[in-house]
């Protein structure tokens, strides 16, 4: 039954079906593998090749044989082919596999190294980790002399890279030994100096580059705890033996990349690092201090002694010179710079945390040992030794109270010795960096230790000096701030501060103007200068007239950072004093950037002052809006409009003193009489008449007054006025009309101004819409137009007189149906009798018919004229689009005919300077008139205009030739102006492309038309 089963299971799965052979034929196929083929194959990577047999001078050719390159690969397929066999084959027959490819290492030729190369790496990812020691002994028994160490150092390192995906910590410990064995070969011995000869390394691709200290950091990444002192055991002996600088500089490498190696190790943790550098440090100092007789003076002369002769004469030195003794210990000091660089990372890792208390335990012996350090004659060690303590000094560690003042006494010694000026150059510089930095935290987080006055005293004399230093003044601010943190006294810090100030607005540089600013800021915030401090605000506001930009920006930044930083009390104490300088520079400043600085910082003084004051500055405000003088009306109104925005609904209070004033100055009549004035004065007003219409249009944004009954009958006389400035002749007084209109509209749903309008007759008052509906729609869809069609239309102008065609054109639609609505109800009434009829005068109404056709007359006039310009077509053909969505599937065929000509031109223009994002435009816009009134009538209609279009072609070109027969004067006098024209534009472009090339210029008769 349980045969039956699997049978049956067998059937359902044909496709996984396994056929397991018997134990009789596995072992013969087996043997067959270990007999028949694997000798073959061995044989087939082993036999003689050609290029053995020849010396490296008689070779034929520099390049391999194909059957050697061809059977380097069959090794790999030994390999896998070894491992899927049973127990035993791998171990007998892998040694004799490794050995032939290492031997194809040995080749002369750069492609079998390669290849051989390649299927080595191949072999070692596929046997894995434990059959490293194995590849890496057969590779050192094959490679042994000449260029063959090169190709093994490059090898071993090839390896070792792509293994390192599937190495784990402790995989490589039974190959330390012979790994740097070979890599200090490279790095010390005879390899190093081929490495120099340019013939070797110009043949040779291994030779060109060292890759043991890749090799060194790929170790350390791997080692465990237990070789770790092996790892650097040999490079303290070579630092010991060796008195070359060269030598010295390699070791110094090499224990760099050991310590990166080490800090990517994951099977070492912090305690065993700490341990190791202790230990390295602890080591190797004492070796580095001076022994007890070199350091005894000479012992000062007896004075009851009778002097030594100063006259004679000291013994000739020997030729060469005195030879200086040679200490073995000299180089010692690098191998306690890599312990201490490797703790300084450790540190600035954050893998020793201040919450840990076993790591606080293992960093608190090093406090000593930095401690000792920091006074090094070796610079370097000196300068890790700074930058551990920058951060142990953060740390909780009960050593450092006993260390503090030592410490401190120390640092000051290295800035005495390496800080003079002059001094700091080259590894000095980054020792007085470090030192600084030092300090910084010493004086900035050690709560219990307080530098005394001679100290402080000194470390503001060199904060005076660096903050112009523009290489250390990054050091020079932050100890600055650490001072000024602590809140430590002193009377050089008064005179300190008022230079910072200086250089806050003198400055070059926009990060040490930051920096500076941000100095003064924690000065007046923390130190008592409470009956001094009008002397700096007056600084800072002294400056908004600096000759240069960057200096005017960085005062208005200081007092908007006062203004967001100081108490209430304060700021609405010292109010009038930033007020009116800071609005004076609004308008006298020529700096586009610095005035809106200005205007920022007064928003920010007046959203902290409090109500009171606010009104006492508004004050102020008024009685520049009723002073003679057009800047100072300027003035007020940009800072009244900085008002609305401050107290948005708020403002609401003011507006009866506001409204009025802004009546008065848009009044058309006072800008009307400029004409014979000089430029400047027209131009004042334009500003003027603009900044009160920008005033409005933030009124109107906070304040509901569009339709309020109380604000009526201030508010009509102020829109009769900006409806005559819808075609003023300047740009920005145009545009900010429009907005205003636009903001009207938007107050207004089309339906209900007509109902209202329709309810409101009987009342007094009415708004500004209210009043003769008819005309109003008339008058201003022709100013609109206007503004379409005047040659100073710009985008955003077009945009909004758009948006307000739009909305006009929703109301003429709702008059045209309530026109039409009347006609018939007039019509029943009558009827039928035409005659009493009352006829409706198209003079003074408007149809929407009549506002379509105004508007494509603009897109035809522009595509005929100015056809490179394309900002009237898109708004006709945005606007065309916004209607035709309103009108709906019922009333657009009435007006489509109407709509196509515009948009079908431009859609189907082929001209090489069309344009291709106004063609895309058109083609939206009759996809979306199709899919409003469906294919069928927009076909219909579309092949009315299409026609009509062709008629009108055909006409004037009958018309053309018809005028060349009947009158042949005037057609010829056309034809020699199109001439003319053709030989204009052709100089024009020769003028450009040839500036060089001059043309003889034509006198005024030649140009005359008889």
């Amino acid at each position: 039954m349980e045969g039956d089963e699997d049978v049956k299971a067998l059937e359902d799965k044909p496709l996984q079906i396994v056929k397991m052979c018997s134990v009789g034929l596995a072992s013969r196929i087996h043997r067959t593998i270990l007999r028949n083929i694997l000798p073959r194959l061995h044989k087939s990577i082993t036999k003689e090749a050609k290029s053995d047999t020849q010396h490296k001078k008689a070779a034929a050719s520099k390049y391999a044989e194909d059957e050697e390159i061809l059977s380097v690969p069959i090794a790999l397929a030994m390999v896998k082919l070894v491992q899927n066999l049973p127990k035993g084959a791998l171990e007998n027959n892998i040694q004799s596999i490794l050995l032939k490819v290492c031997q194809f290492l040995k080749s002369r030729s750069k492609d079998i190294r390669h290849i051989a190369r390649d299927t080595l790496i191949k072999i070692s990812v596929s046997l894995g980790p434990k059959y490293f020691h194995c590849i890496m002994k057969e590779m050192k028994s094959s490679l042994l002399k000449g260029y063959q160490l090169h190709v093994l150092c490059y090898t071993i390192h090839a390896v070792l890279k792509n293994l390192s995906p599937v190495l784990t910590v402790g995989d490589l410990d039974w190959s330390i030994s012979p790994l740097i064995q070979t890599f200090n070969e490279e790095l010390f011995g005879n390899v190093a100096d081929e490495k120099e000869v340019a013939g070797i390394v110009g043949k040779l691709m291994e030779a060109k580059t060292s890759k043991s200290y890749d090799s060194y950091e790929i170790m350390a990444k791997f080692v465990s705890h237990h070789c770790l002192t092996q790892l650097v055991k040999t490079m303290k002996q070579i630092l010991e033996s060796t008195k070359s600088h060269k030598v010295a500089a390699k070791c110094q490498e090499v224990l760099k990349r050991i310590s990166f190696g080490l800090l990517e190790n994951q099977g070492l943790t912090e305690e065993a690092l700490l341990v190791f550098i202790h230990g390295l440090a602890s080591e190797t100092l004492p070796a580095l201090q001076p022994k007890q007789s070199e350091q005894m003076d000479e012992a000062a002369p007896d004075p009851r002694l009778q002097p030594k002769s100063t006259y004679l004469l000291k013994p000739e030195p020997p030729r060469g010179g005195v030879r200086p003794k040679a200490s073995g210990k000299s180089n010692l000091h690098i191998l306690i710079n890599f312990g201490l660089q490797t703790l300084y990372m450790l540190l600035k890792r954050s893998r020793l945390v201040s919450t840990n208390i076993t790591h606080l335990q293992m960093v608190d012996p090093f406090v000593g040992i930095l401690t000792q350090c920091i006074t090094s004659k070796y610079v370097k060690i000196s300068t890790t030794s700074f930058r551990c303590l920058c951060w142990v000094l953060k740390l909780p560690l009960p050593s450092l109270k006993d260390h503090t003042k030592t410490l401190t006494n120390k640092m000051f010694i290295v800035l005495k010795n390496y800080a003079a000026a002059g001094a700091a150059k080259a590894d000095n510089f980054d020792l007085v960096v470090a030192c600084f930095k030092a300090i910084t935290v010493m004086v900035r987080d050690v709560k219990d230790h307080t530098i005394d006055a001679g100290q402080l005293q000194v470390l503001l004399s060199y904060c005076e000096e660096d903050i112009h230093d523009y290489s250390r003044q990054a050091t020079a601010f932050t100890l600055l701030k650490a001072i000024l943190t602590r809140k430590l006294n002193s009377p050089e810090i008064v005179e300190i501060i008022n230079k910072v100030s200086k250089l806050s607005i003198t400055a070059d540089s926009s990060h040490v103007r930051l920096q500076s600013r941000q100095v003064v800021m924690q000065y007046l915030l923390d130190y008592p200068v409470r009956k001094k401090i009008k002397r700096h605000l007056d600084f800072f506001v002294s400056q908004l007239g600096y000759e240069f930009e960057t200096g005017r920006e960085s005062a208005l930044e200081m007092m908007a950072s006062m203004f967001s930083n100081f108490p209430q009390g304060m700021i609405d104490e010292y109010a009038g004093f930033f007020f009116v300088p800071m609005s004076a520079r609004l308008i006298n400043d020529e700096s586009v950037k610095c005035r809106k600085l200005t205007a920022l910082a007064i928003k920010s003084l007046l959203q902290k002052v409090d109500g009171n004051k606010r009104d006492e500055l508004f004050s102020i405000l008024l009685a520049w809006l009723h002073d003679s003088k057009v800047s100072h009306k300027r003035l007020g109104a940009q800072i009244a409009g900085l008002f609305v925005e401050v107290e948005s609904g708020k403002f609401e209070h003011h507006l009866a003193d506001i409204l009025p004033i802004i009546h008065q100055q848009i009044e058309p009549c006072l800008h009307n009489d400029l004409a014979n004035e000089e430029e400047s004065v027209e131009r004042e007003h334009d500003i003027l008449l603009f900044n009160m219409l920008t005033l409005l249009c933030k009124v109107m944004r906070e304040c509901q007054i569009t339709r309020n009954d109380q604000y009526i009958e201030l508010m009509n006389p102020i829109w009769e006025s900006i409806e005559q400035h819808i075609v003023h002749p300047h740009l920005w007084v145009r545009l900010v009309s429009s907005q205003l209109f636009g903001l009207l509209f938007s107050s207004w749903e089309p339906n209900k101004l007509l109902i209202q309008n329709s309810s409101r007759k009987t009342i007094v008052k009415q708004s500004y819409l209210e009043i003769n509906v008819h005309e109003k729609l008339k008058k201003l869809s022709a100013d609109f137009c206007e503004q379409i069609h005047s040659p100073l239309l710009s985008q955003e102008l077009g945009d909004q007189a758009i948006k307000n065609l739009v909305y006009l054109s929703k109301v003429i639609k709702l008059t045209d149906q309530e026109s039409q609505e009347l006609a018939r109800d007039t019509q029943t009434q009558c009827n039928g009798d035409l005659e009493h009829v009352p006829k409706i005068d198209k003079f003074k109404t408007i149809n929407l018919r009549w506002l379509i056709k105004r508007m494509c007359r603009e897109a035809a006039l522009e595509a005929s004229q100015n056809q490179n310009v394309t900002i009237k077509r898109s708004c006709v053909t945005k606007w065309l689009a916004a209607v035709a969505v309103d009108l709906g599937p019922n009333l657009l065929p009435q007006y489509l005919s109407c709509m196509l000509p515009p948009l079908l031109r431009t859609a189907n223009d082929i001209s090489p300077s069309a344009d291709e994002s106004l063609k895309l435009l058109a083609q939206e816009a009759l996809d979306l008139t199709k899919s409003i009134v469906g294919i069928e009538i927009f076909t219909e209609i579309y092949a009315i205009v299409h026609k009509n279009v062709s008629d009108k072609k055909e006409r004037k070109k009958r018309s053309k030739a018809m005028e060349a027969v009947s009158n042949p004067e005037i057609a010829a006098r056309k034809k020699m102006k199109k001439n003319l024209g053709k030989k204009e534009a052709k100089k024009r472009k020769v003028t450009e492309y040839r500036p060089s090339k001059k043309l003889k210029k034509k006198k005024y008769q030649d140009f005359v038309i008889v």
